[in-house]
């Protein structure tokens, strides 16, 4: 059997190694996929990270790694922690991005400017505040202009995704980023940073639409237009409505666990979909699948059938009975035809007769036993 000796003296096994290079493989972190321009851009960050860090705030900043990559909204938001310090980035009013710094870059940020060096105390998760945006401002704002401005002069503007953007003052939390952002797919640059000796590591995240953007405020039209991709992420509640009937007050309230409602068997075959407040969705029909219940679609929106949305009749039993003490009226079709041709006009009816002179009724006979009543007293004068 081959195999080689270490440095240390220690003989390895071949077979071994081949057997566990297969499992270290599996166990390391996947490399980034690289693009177009990610070398170069690389490259670029590299000479620019350090270079404004020790102009500004004279702190050692050397770029270990840098990741390009596309998202989706959900991913996007997903990625974040409330740890994170989040602003707004825009550019030309219309696109809105974030930039995104962890508390291993702030803290360190904050050292620098505080205590003149960056210390290997490891960092506290905390919520970050206003006055962390005010103190690291002026160093990402650095970074966003020189890496932007070398960017365009060397023709990589295009492959460097915050080339253009600005800051924008204040800070978000995470239910603020989700609302803010506009549905769609995300560019993002994530620069992971040694920072003071490499007694810190941070880590800056830039996130941009992928494509076109936000619109303006001029062009988005109405407000439900403009929260229209917000709100089509959200939950809506739908009710399958088997059929319905009513039922005397008495009757209900007697109810009991175990009582029977008849129902009309054809209300299986014609159901109806509802979001709250009872708007109709669409019809269906009872149905099954694996094992479940189920309600397959047979039309949608709101049926055009006169009869009630349901489909479904109600039965005699389950009906009130006023209503069916209720007679049913017919109009004859005779009633309904024109008058006959041969029917006298209004004019031509006979006068009618006088009445008979009656003679004059006698006056009523007084009540026997009724005293008479004394008269009022006069009401005294003005």
């Amino acid at each position: 059997m081959l195999g080689i000796e270490s440095d240390s003296g220690e003989h390895l096994n071949l077979s071994t190694l081949a057997r566990a290079s297969p499992l270290k493989r599996r166990l390391a972190p996947p490399r980034p996929v690289r693009g177009v321009g990610d070398g170069a851009v690389e490259a670029l960050l590299r000479v620019e990270v350090p270079r404004a860090a020790d102009q500004l705030l004279a702190m050692q900043a050397d770029v270990q790694a840098v990741t390009l990559s596309t998202m989706e909204h959900s991913a996007v938001v997903a990625a974040l922690s409330r740890h994170d310090l989040i602003c707004l980035i825009s550019r030309n009013a219309r696109d809105v991005g974030l930039l995104v710094v962890d508390i291993g870059l702030l803290t360190a940020l904050v050292e620098i400017q505080t205590l003149g060096q960056v210390t290997s105390v490891p960092p506290k998760d905390r919520v970050p505040t206003r006055t962390d945006a005010v103190v690291f401002s002026d160093m990402v704002d650095k970074w966003m202009a020189d890496i932007a401005r070398v960017a365009g002069e060397a023709g990589l503007a295009r492959d460097v995704p915050f080339s253009g953007f600005v800051r924008e003052h204040g800070i978000l939390d995470l239910r603020a980023v989700e609302l803010t952002l506009d549905p769609g797919k995300y560019r993002s640059m994530r620069i992971a940073m040694a920072l003071g000796d490499d007694a810190k590591v941070g880590v800056m995240t830039f996130f941009v639409p992928a494509s076109g953007g936000a619109r303006s405020l001029a062009d988005e039209g109405t407000l439900g237009t403009r929260l229209r991709p917000h709100l089509m992420d959200a939950e809506a509640g739908m009710q399958a409505i088997l059929t319905r009937f009513e039922h005397p007050l008495k009757q209900v309230l007697a109810l009991r666990a175990g009582d029977v409602l008849p129902i009309d068997p054809r209300c299986l075959t014609h159901m109806h979909l509802e979001v709250r407040e009872g708007v109709p969705l669409a019809q269906g029909r009872l149905g099954q699948v694996n094992g479940f219940r189920a309600v397959r679609l047979t039309s949608v929106g709101k049926e055009g059938d006169p009869e009630p949305f349901f489909g479904a009749a109600v039965p005699a039993s389950a009906s009130s009975t006023a209503r069916e003490a209720l007679p049913e009226r017919t109009v004859s079709p005779k009633a309904l035809e024109p008058p006959d041709a041969d029917v006298a006009p209004v004019d031509d009816l006979p006068d009618l007769p006088d009445l008979p002179d009656m003679d004059a009724l006698p006056d009523l006979p007084d009540l026997p036993g009724a005293a008479d009543l004394p008269d009022f007293p006069d009401l005294p004068g003005p």
